[in-house]
């Protein structure tokens, strides 16, 4: 498939292991593989990721919002990095095939390269 998709959907939260039980227990959610810092959860179409608010891959501005972090997968990385560069909207670093960025309400989300597209970068953890 070619175009954006959404990929992992992020929270941040200190009880990422209960707020991961919540939706394991009421809405079904199955568990992935995980860490000490996050719980990683499968649906059909996405993964549901919960990470302690100290997750040092993510810019302490987006971990530190309540609201999810929603990733959209692109083709072409570079592209995306530099019209969300022109549009002033870049948060943190480029990290080569992912990124993140703020929508003009504010709003944070991670674009990163799809799989097709990868170079041995593997998203899951």
């Amino acid at each position: 498939m070619s175009g954006p998709l959404i990929g992992p959907v992020f929270g941040f939260t200190a009880t990422h292991e209960t707020t991961a039980g919540f939706y394991t227990d009421v809405v079904g959610l199955t568990r992935g593989s995980g860490d000490p810092s996050s719980s990683w959860l499968k649906t059909g179409n996405a993964d549901v990721v919960f990470h302690s608010p100290d997750d040092r891959d993510t810019p302490p501005e987006v971990r530190a919002q309540a609201g999810f972090v929603v990733w959209f997968g692109v083709d072409d990385i570079r592209a995306a990095f530099e019209r969300a560069r022109q549009a002033g909207a870049i948060v943190g670093d480029f990290f080569g095939d992912y990124f993140f960025a703020r929508d003009p309400d504010g709003r944070y989300i991670g674009i990163h390269v799809n799989e097709e597209h990868a170079h041995g970068h593997d998203h899951e953890h």
